[in-house]
């Protein structure tokens, strides 16, 4: 279940508890403990993003945000080499 949940963080554009559950038919709390057990593995890394986007994401789909900082997922390498096995 956690390289699941691993594969659906890859594909999303904006992590999303909600989406993630509903794809793999299981609660948000579930889907917030499996990530937080990537985070603590080191297959994911959580980051805040600046209040203000001074860094001008163009790839990121709220990239018009000025309001609130977004905490991001990214996978790791560690993480990558577990989903190409």
């Amino acid at each position: 279940m956690i390289k699941d949940v691993l594969k659906e963080i890859k594909n999303s554009k904006v992590y999303s508890k909600v989406l993630i559950g509903k794809n793999l038919n299981i609660s948000e709390s579930m889907v917030e403990e499996l990530t937080s057990q990537l985070v603590r593995m080191g297959y994911i890394k959580e980051e805040m993003g600046s209040p203000t986007c001074e860094s001008k994401c163009s790839g990121c789909a709220v990239s018009n945000c000025n309001i609130n900082p977004i905490k991001t997922l990214s996978i790791t390498s560690k993480g990558e080499r577990i989903l190409k096995n």
